[in-house]
């Protein structure tokens, strides 16, 4: 039986939106990590990064991830860039370890670049090039979404009904 399920992936991919679906579906808890720091902390993400910047953002969750993978029967939503800190890696493989479920939700640069625009709620996107950014974010962590992943869903041009259904029956079918 499946612990957890964990979605993995770069911003605007489809997580949370995704996330919730599934959780609902399964009867499940969801749970998105950026929404726990958010709420923990009582200030934005955008906060943290500009006043406490991103090493102290990563380590605040990591806690949070430790203390959410405690759990069980729950679909979580994680940060883009969780996999850029290795003790978060490596929680998440041990939960993998103890039956969680990693699926990594994975889009094209362009597709991000109209989902998430210059948002000021994406910070590491508030400069004058962030399509370059999107795109070297995405080849630095692209290797650990795919070392962490059972499973790849290109977002990209699929509606995020289908890619539910593609979790779940990745879920269903016992290969999870």
């Amino acid at each position: 039986m499946v612990r957890n399920l964990i979605l993995i992936g770069f911003m605007g991919t489809g997580k949370t939106t995704v996330g919730r679906s599934c959780a609902q579906r399964l009867k499940w808890s969801f749970i998105d990590t950026d929404h726990e720091i958010e709420r923990e902390l009582k200030c934005t993400i955008a906060h943290i990064f500009h006043y406490r910047g991103e090493e102290y953002f990563r380590q605040v969750e990591v806690e949070v991830l430790q203390g959410i993978l405690q759990g069980s029967g729950q679909v979580i939503a994680t940060g883009g860039g969780i996999v850029t800190h290795s003790a978060a890696r490596a929680l998440l493989e041990q939960s993998r370890t103890a039956g969680s479920r990693i699926v990594w939700l994975k889009a094209r640069p362009g597709v991000i670049m109209k989902r998430v625009g210059r948002s000021l709620e994406r910070p590491l996107l508030n400069n004058e090039k962030p399509l370059d950014t999107i795109t070297d974010l995405l080849a630095k962590r692209e290797h650990w979404y795919q070392q962490l992943a059972d499973a790849m869903i290109d977002t990209s041009d699929v509606a995020a009904v289908q890619v539910v259904e593609t979790v779940l029956n990745f879920l269903d079918a016992g290969e999870a």
